[in-house]
């Protein structure tokens, strides 16, 4: 029978976007959102580690709701292994 988590690592959970993924390891997705240009300037670009794109869209509206979002993409799958320093 699996090991129930801990409420630490319950609690760990909600506040980062890694979740225990099918290896085992905790993983994340990396997003990029690209948003619309107001001037002449650059597009505004931010990057967002969420387990899906849901909580990375809820993430983006909370801290940046003035971005006007043009495009998103899935950049990479984030993993960290047991044990790492980060863990």
């Amino acid at each position: 029978m699996p090991k129930a988590p801990s409420r630490r690592t319950r609690a760990l959970n909600k506040k980062t976007g890694f979740r225990p993924g099918r290896s085992g390891a905790c993983e994340a997705r990396l997003f990029r959102f690209t948003g619309a240009a107001h001037g002449e300037g650059e597009l505004p670009v931010k990057q967002v580690a969420a387990c899906d794109l849901h909580e990375a869209i809820a993430y983006l509206r909370k801290w940046h709701p003035d971005l006007d979002v043009l495009r998103v993409e899935f950049i990479a799958m984030i993993e960290i292994v047991s044990g790492s320093p980060l863990n």
